[in-house]
């Protein structure tokens, strides 16, 4: 595999870089405001993901890019656990803090941490082995039951937080792979089904994530309340045209757009760089999936494949979600876009993915 796959590696580290790059270069500028207001810097937020997303992250992709994937197989349940712990303790006083009405993160002195982006990449490498493990006997109805087990485990704990989006990528990254392993389509078809309830459930139960989708049906009403983020969204996507106010020349990041740094920088980008802007970052992220689809075809080891697999569908399919809810297709569901949000966890979490593929492309 090592020759064949030396064209498609390339352009996935390419289009990875570049995609890393173009989120420093946006956040750089759109940082400043909120940076300056909260923190009395300019660059506070751009030197905290330099340091804790880029600096982590290279040191996580050297060092899975070298490490052999297969190593990772002894390590598939204790970090699977390691982030089931984490998730727990962000519900410990003193240790897990909450930030817009969600508890997501732990803190350590200055040093903050979110463990349901450790527990995405850890799902994917325990499925990884666990579904190779079980290939001879995929399709028995009994193996459902391991397979929601630690799926409920870890998506429940998410969920409490709460956060339905990254529950959601979870939930269809876990299915996705159980589908590419052989699993029955009558039972992906009764767990789809069994999602979509609880998904529905989850959303009529919740006044706030019931308003949202009401927004989103009708993105008219409320404009200054629930419906406020989607409605500025648009405005920055819309003053943008097609070549952009220019770089830093936004502003929708002077205290109108919230998370402009954040789940919302896809409107930023929108907003400065236009239509050219956000074609070229969305043709970027289909050049990552393809590439890193094609490394995954031309992966012989079913463990490896399965890896590549899972953090392919994740990231792209969290790129996919981030962007149509930006755009009003879909309920907005603040998750962050990969490689270009601010946050030192996901950014980490995703280059030593990357590493992770990296790896299993080299091998022979």
């Amino acid at each position: 595999m090592k020759n064949t796959a030396s064209r498609p590696l390339l352009i996935f580290l390419g289009s990875s870089a570049i995609l890393v790059l173009i989120g420093l270069a946006v956040l750089t500028n759109a940082s400043i405001p909120l940076s300056q207001s909260n923190h009395g810097e300019s660059f506070y937020y751009f030197k905290h993901q330099i340091i804790y997303g880029l600096g982590v992250g290279l040191a996580a992709f050297i060092l899975f890019s070298r490490l052999n994937h297969n190593h990772l197989k002894k390590l598939a349940l204790p970090l699977l656990l390691l982030a089931v712990i984490l998730l727990v303790l962000v519900f410990v006083p003193q240790i897990g803090y909450q930030s817009g009405g969600a508890k997501r993160w732990i803190r350590v002195m200055d040093f903050s941490f979110q463990p349901s982006e450790l527990a995405k990449l850890a799902i994917i490498i325990y499925l990884a082995h666990w579904l190779e493990s079980k290939k001879d006997k995929i399709k028995k109805p009994a193996l459902v039951i391991p397979f929601l087990f630690w799926l409920g485990l870890v998506g429940g704990l998410v969920l409490i937080e709460p956060d339905l989006g990254t529950f959601i990528i979870i939930c269809l990254v876990a299915l996705g792979m159980y589908f590419a392993a052989g699993a029955r389509i009558k039972t992906l078809a009764v767990l789809g089904l069994a999602g979509i309830l609880i998904i529905t459930t989850l959303i009529a139960a919740e006044p706030y994530r019931r308003q949202r989708f009401i927004s989103f049906l009708n993105p008219t009403t409320d404009t200054t309340g629930k419906s406020y983020q989607l409605n500025q969204a648009l405005i920055a996507i819309g003053s943008g045209g097609v070549f952009g106010l220019g770089l830093g020349k936004g502003i929708q990041k002077y205290s109108y757009l919230p998370e402009t740094i954040g789940d919302a920088v896809f409107a930023i980008i929108s907003e400065e760089l236009g239509f050219i802007g956000t074609f070229s970052v969305l043709l970027l992220y289909l050049i990552w999936v393809l590439s890193g689809l094609k490394l995954a075809a031309l992966t012989s080891h079913i463990y490896g494949r399965y890896l590549v697999l899972g953090i392919v569908v994740w990231i792209g399919l969290q790129a996919f979600i981030n962007t149509l809810g930006i755009l009003g297709f879909i309920p907005f569901t603040g998750i962050p876009l990969p490689f270009i949000s601010y946050g030192g966890s996901a950014l980490a979490i995703e280059l030593a993915a990357v590493g992770i593929v990296a790896n299993v492309a080299k091998s022979k």
